[in-house]
């Protein structure tokens, strides 16, 4: 008799062990109905009262299950690490693997078509109907005011690495007729807009011979590449002096910068930056770094500012999108002083902030120069306009 129980046993082992590993999740999940609602996670849903109320219920329930369901966080992490180490997949379709050991911000975000931040930016993308009017209004709106700006179009990682692509998009990312090569060609810009913006793809696909601008792991550039495209845009905008010292280096490991879109998963990259302290060069990152404006500083968050006193006492303004962090200090091996805003928090400031903010950045003219610091991505499809709009400078006062 108990070897024919014990056969039974062995013949359902596998529902058995199917049953256990789903009943302790659910379990667990039942304890979850007793804790404090997390804002990030779906809120169990009301006891339904009416017929209506009913019938929505179901997909309200998977939600909260999903959301909720014991050892949630180590099954996203077994699924995230056996899919990336079996087929170099990810859980979500804003990173992808490339050729050669690179990775990609595949999408900006998670609605949007497979490959869209790869796509935008090599041959077959298409700049925003409002880019090329904001550009003249930019610099139009710049010189009313007295000043001369200068814009550098960062040319992203698919179309600087096109070989490392995935193999479906080698071909269109190899192409030098990008969305930002298109609007400097366009007849509708304006010429002095033309002539003030710096498109460095060409440049960017030959300095990556011989130093590094990407990290295999990042959406960001870094590296001592940034020094070469940081010379030839101020030779190509103000025949600035370059006989500068070079800046001690550091090097280490750094973690990508896309690892908060998957978790389980550990990418790191060889990264090589400006050793600022052992080149001589005051630095400081963050929001307080601004005592003139400590609010405004806050609340942008990603802000620095860099003193060298061996530089020529020159005043380089740098307004950025988040390319702007990795790129500012190496500018400091040639101005005394470099102060670094991105503009990707500037909607949040007040209306008196903002003219708070603009008497700050736009003081001294005589003795700055500024530089917008956009990817193509931001230049092309409105972060650009999106974080400068609301901090253009008025017109000069007409002289009496």
């Amino acid at each position: 008799m108990a070897s024919t129980v014990f056969a039974r046993i062995g013949r359902h082992s596998a529902k058995i062990c199917i049953v256990f590993m789903l009943v302790v999740p659910a379990l667990m999940s039942i304890k979850a109905t007793r804790r404090p609602n997390d804002p990030n996670l779906t809120p169990l849903p009301v006891r339904p009262h009416t017929p209506q109320e009913w019938l929505e219920m179901p997909p309200k329930v998977t939600a909260w299950v999903s959301d909720h369901f014991g050892f949630r966080t180590h099954f996203i992490v077994a699924d995230n690490v056996l899919r990336f180490n079996l087929f170099h997949e990810f859980p979500s379709i804003q990173v992808a693997y490339g050729q050669n050991g690179r990775y990609f911000m595949a999408a900006h975000a998670k609605t949007v078509g497979p490959y869209q931040a790869m796509t935008t930016v090599c041959g077959k993308g298409k700049a925003n109907a409002t880019t090329i009017p904001y550009l003249n209004k930019l610099f139009t709106t710049f010189h009313a005011a007295g000043m001369d700006p200068k814009l550098l179009v960062v040319a992203s990682a698919p179309a600087v690495y096109p070989e490392d692509v995935p193999s479906d998009l080698v071909e269109e990312c190899t192409s030098t007729n990008t969305a930002a090569a298109r609007v400097l060609a366009s007849p509708e810009l304006l010429p002095q807009a033309r002539a003030s913006i710096f498109y460095p793809l060409k440049e960017m696909r030959e300095i990556k011979t011989r130093a590094s601008l990407f990290p295999n792991t990042w959406f960001h550039w870094a590296g001592d590449g940034l020094d070469e495209v940081a010379r030839i845009t101020l030779t190509q905008f103000w025949k600035t002096p370059l006989d500068q010292p070079p800046m001690q280096l550091r090097r280490y490991k750094g973690g990508s910068d896309m690892s908060h879109m998957f978790i389980g998963v550990k990418l790191e990259s060889d990264v090589v930056e400006p050793d600022l302290g052992a080149s001589g060069i005051k630095a400081c990152f963050g929001g307080e770094c601004f005592p003139e404006m400590p609010a405004i500083a806050r609340i942008l968050g990603d802000v620095s500012r860099f003193n060298n006193p061996k530089a020529p006492k020159r005043r380089l303004l740098i307004i950025s999108d988040s390319f702007g962090e990795k790129m500012s200090p190496w500018f400091a091996r040639y101005y005394g002083e470099v102060e670094h805003f991105c503009t990707n928090h500037t909607h949040e400031l007040t209306p008196e902030q903002m003219e708070e903010m603009k008497k700050y950045l736009y003081r001294n003219p005589a003795d700055t120069d500024i530089l917008f610091l956009y990817h193509d991505g931001g230049a092309m499809y409105d972060v650009l306009r999106n974080g400068t709009q609301m901090i253009l400078p008025p017109p000069l006062a007409a002289k009496q």
